[in-house]
């Protein structure tokens, strides 16, 4: 092969003769315990490029910034290494990633709480390796210092080299966040309409699901209207279920409270329960909900009443979406929280919903066009019970972080085999057709049979024995070189609930986890200071979070589960983190 090791221009003996480097920080002074910037910038002479830091044949030697290792004062530092640009060269088949001109390394130094004030020199090594179009010269290594001054606690950081830190909260966006790489790679498009469809992902998270006979019983206790006054209506459900998750999401994000946390206290979980109870008792003729007439007075259309109605109902709906995360969402919170720009989170927060919230347009649709069906007789009044009875139940799911512990193993079989007494015999037979009599004992039959099948196939309560989270329990877990575990979670989560009842109860899991150290956090009392310093530790946006660390200590967070985890998932995971 042609490619070798030379001496292009006389003098030249490694690489460092081509390339100089210098080093920034993004503030002056810095604080003890902080997370400082740096900024390792490259010249390269011209006609010279040196290696990138992925993307490259098997013999060449990629770039490399490394941290000095036992530096007094300087717990870790992690390095983000730019994209390079493929190149050809002259007696190579393939192209690889090479930098050239110059080339910004930037690295994250976490420094020690217990640095005093003062000077304190932060040495960093960049190896590389410099070739032209034709050679390439020997490797080199450029020993770096960067004189850092440490403030007194309390002393006011201030931003520094802007130039290469083109503001604070751009440079606080994770390097692999999904909205920051799409935007710079994508564009501005592309990127909303992946917020877009990562809505419409929310969708697949349980906790979404009671959105579903919700909006069916809404909707189908419309006032029969023309379709397109329907469609209306479902448009205006969604846009009221998209400002308040659009709302709450943004100031979840520019406050750093978890995702939800306040939506489902007890006072906002009775209030959602008192609502659909009060729309379930007009279902049954007790009373009709309609506006004030002061309102009506100034309202003239009949179905702007509808769509104001619907807006509302959307609003209070809302409540129940927005407590739900992802990984997508979160990786959206924690752009809208760096950037703290309150119209650019709304926008990206309300596109997200729509997507969400996209489905139940026709949903809503369709619901309503169950009043068009031909009124024959009293059967459309037990349909409408159908509606009450499922409005009357939401409370159960609702209220369920709130009960004592599987007291629901017992109430929410009853309340079907509730229902299915009073569709199948007791509202049943009034002024219908006998056929549809039969049906309609049928179909009370099938829930009764439905009830005692959910009793008897509740899952087991969990038998996994959690402890409460202790840092020494991870460093003596370290020391003993076995993996941990840690749930994040809390009392008012209900993804988390499902967590427990579906998928730590499952045998596999538990047998998964035999030889694990498992630890459970308790983000609730979000607000108090241990807690946010446990947030902040592990970068927790929502819950419940899944944490897996290996034998070493270190955590997978390829492997993090956000949500709603299934058994299967759950397996994978941790056999995924042995595997190291």
């Amino acid at each position: 092969m042609f490619f070798v090791f030379s001496n292009v221009r006389a003098g030249l003996v490694d690489s460092s003769q081509v390339v100089s480097a210098a080093i920034h920080s993004n503030v002056n002074p810095a604080q003890p315990g902080s997370l400082v910037k740096v900024a390792v910038v490259a010249q390269i002479e011209p006609g010279w490029h040196i290696n990138a830091h992925e993307g490259l044949l098997d013999f060449l030697i990629p770039a490399e910034l490394t941290l000095e290792k036992n530096v007094s004062g300087i717990l870790e530092g992690t390095v983000q290494y730019p994209a390079g640009n493929k190149k050809n060269l002259a007696g190579l088949d393939k192209p690889f990633s090479v930098y050239e001109k110059a080339v910004t390394f930037y690295a994250d130094v976490r420094l020690s709480s217990s640095l005093k004030p003062g000077l304190v020199q932060l040495p960093l090594q960049l190896r590389f390796q410099a070739c032209n179009d034709q050679s390439c010269l020997a490797p080199a290594t450029l020993k770096l210092s960067l004189p850092l001054q440490v403030g007194a606690t309390g002393q006011a950081s201030v931003p520094t080299n802007s130039q290469f830190f083109p503001s604070s909260s751009d440079a606080s966006v994770p390097e692999d966040n999904i909205i920051q790489r799409y935007l710079q790679n994508k564009g501005v498009l592309l990127t909303f309409i992946l917020i877009f469809l990562g809505g419409l992902a929310l969708n697949l998270t349980p906790c979404v699901y009671p959105m579903i006979p919700l909006t069916i019983s809404y909707f189908g206790n419309q006032k029969s209207e023309k379709p397109m006054v329907i469609l209306g209506r479902a448009v205006a459900y969604v846009c009221g279920i998209s400002m308040t998750y659009s709302a709450l999401g943004v100031t979840a994000a520019l406050t750093g409270r978890i995702l939800g946390s306040s939506l489902q206290s007890p006072v906002v979980l009775a209030g959602i329960s008192l609502v659909l109870v009060t729309l379930s008792f007009s279902m049954f003729g007790l009373y009709e909900i309609q506006a004030p007439s002061w309102l009506l007075n100034r309202i003239a259309s009949t179905s702007t009443q509808g769509w104001l109605g619907a807006f509302g109902m959307g609003l209070v709906f809302g409540i129940v979406a927005a407590p739900c995360v992802d990984p997508f969402s979160i990786g959206l919170l924690t752009f809208v929280a760096a950037k703290a720009n309150p119209y650019l989170g709304f926008i990206m927060f309300f596109t997200l919903s729509l997507g969400l919230g996209f489905p139940y347009i026709w949903l809503g649709f369709f619901s309503g066009e169950i009043q068009r069906l031909p009124r024959s007789g009293m059967w459309m009044v037990w349909v409408k019970k159908i509606f009450g009875l499922i409005l009357l139940g939401m409370p159960l799911y609702f209220l369920n972080p709130l009960m004592p512990e599987n007291l629901n193993h017992w109430l929410t079989p009853g309340y079907i085999i509730l229902a299915g007494v009073l569709l199948g015999f007791v509202f049943s037979g009034r002024g219908v057709a006998p056929g549809f009599k039969k049906f309609q004992i049928g179909f009370g039959v099938l829930l009764i049979a439905l009830g005692s099948f959910v009793h008897h196939s509740w899952p087991e309560p969990m038998k996994l024995s959690f402890q409460p989270y202790q840092t020494a329990l991870v460093e003596q877990a370290k020391k003993d070189g076995k993996p941990v575990f840690i749930d994040f979670t809390a009392a008012w989560c209900l993804p988390c609930k499902e967590l427990e009842i579906k998928t730590f109860s499952d045998p596999q899991v538990r047998d998964g986890l035999k030889d694990w150290v498992l630890l459970k956090a308790d983000l609730t009392q979000f607000t108090s200071g241990p807690v946010e310093e446990l947030k902040k530790a592990y970068g927790i946006q929502g819950v419940p979070t899944l944490v897996f660390l290996d034998a070493q200590g270190r955590e997978r967070k390829d492997l993090r589960g956000i949500g709603f985890v299934t058994p299967d998932q759950m397996l994978e995971k941790l056999a995924q983190t042995l595997k190291r």
